[in-house]
């Protein structure tokens, strides 16, 4: 089952732990408080600018229980928050109704803002008619012939493109022998393509032809892995973990399909899927042993690590804003603090400033 949505302007007022990451160096600056969504934290949404004249952030979660909710990280504000509802189950699949019969709940795999900020994708573990059969394991959104897409895949072997609009089913593609773990859609020049990968690390590549996959490459250690480029998106970089708990950070040479380098520092005992996320056109940082790593992308070595004064997870999950001045990590707690670096302390400070002004300006 897939989701898109608009967002709300309901306002409930959360609180949050903001520390600085001001050249990969932690300080404590902000409150001992963090966001809370009251359950583990499955997927974190890009930071997305809302509201441009008041320069605010938001970011949309996904937890285990399939709630969502957007939170405006600068004045603390949750917008809008969504528990996992099926409309009309009447509609949905035999198979479905079995299912939620069973259990009411769906875990949220992942949450993806459309590239404008305007929509947001949810993919939740179970399915209704039309998506797919079994859970949806990943979205993306694509700007296909000019017209807004969003490509899923999951446990049914499958990718398909969706008109963002109008919801109609525009492509599948077949060809995986194995659940699809994610997908990442991407475009050179003229030229507009999907990459997925399955359960079993074998990665293909699907142009919007119904041609059959293009080519056929294997992540590292045979791991569930996801894919990213760049901000430039002239850089392709994987992450994936092994069932025997290796995980791997790669970048490849994406007209080859060969492995450019292999950076170092990951844990050999890797609990969940490590994810990662790319910052800018410099750095990369993954959610790994309890701790979060950063690394040059010219470099192979670890560049630093922050525990992020404790209470992480294992894996947590980890996203980067668009513009790579704050850092969302998810916590041990089922909460989510916000790193900054000194850009986006200012962000932040700028935003609260404006909102006790405003507040000030209401009470008179």
């Amino acid at each position: 089952m897939f989701w898109v949505c608009r967002g709300s302007s309901n306002f409930i007022s959360p609180r949050y732990l903001v520390e600085s990451l001001g050249r990969f160096q932690l300080r404590h600056v902000g409150s001992s408080k963090f966001i809370s969504p009251r359950y583990p934290v499955e997927s974190l949404g890009r930071f997305q600018l809302r509201h441009a004249a008041s320069n605010s952030n938001s970011i949309c979660t996904g937890t285990n229980i399939g709630d969502i909710t957007i939170w405006e990280v600068g004045t603390r504000e949750r917008l809008v928050s969504r528990n996992f509802n099926v409309w009309d189950v009447k509609a949905c699949s035999i198979a479905l109704q079995a299912s939620l019969a069973n259990d009411y709940t769906a875990s949220v795999n992942r949450v993806m803002w459309s590239p404008d900020g305007a929509l947001f994708g949810v993919a939740y573990s179970k399915h209704i008619i039309d998506a797919h059969v079994g859970k949806v394991s990943d979205l993306g959104f694509s700007h296909t012939n000019r017209q807004l897409c969003i490509i899923t895949c999951g446990e049914d072997k499958n990718i398909k493109v969706w008109d963002a609009v109008t919801g109609n089913k525009l492509y599948t593609f077949e060809g995986h022998e194995a659940p699809v773990y994610s997908v990442c859609p991407h475009h050179k020049e003229n030229i507009q393509f999907i990459f997925s990968v399955d359960i079993n690390g074998k990665i293909r590549a699907w142009l919007y032809d119904n041609m059959g996959s293009r080519v056929v490459w294997d992540a590292p250690g045979q791991s569930c892995t996801t894919m990213a480029y760049s901000a430039d998106g002239t850089r392709l970089f994987s992450c994936g973990t092994s069932e025997e708990g290796e995980s791997y950070l790669t970048e490849w040479n994406d007209s080859e399909g060969a492995i450019k380098h292999v950076y170092n520092g990951l844990w050999k005992r890797s609990v969940g899927v490590v994810q990662f996320d790319t910052m800018k056109n410099r750095f990369l940082a993954t959610g790994d042993e309890f701790q979060i790593k950063f690394w040059d992308m010219g470099d192979v070595n670890i560049l630093t690590t922050t525990a992020a004064a404790g209470g992480l997870p294992a894996s947590p999950c980890i996203r980067f804003n668009k513009e790579g001045i704050l850092l969302a990590v998810s916590t041990r707690e089922n909460g989510i603090k916000i790193l900054a670096n000194a850009d986006g302390l200012q962000l932040l400070r700028s935003i609260e400033n404006c909102a006790v002004d405003n507040s000030k300006e209401y009470k008179t």
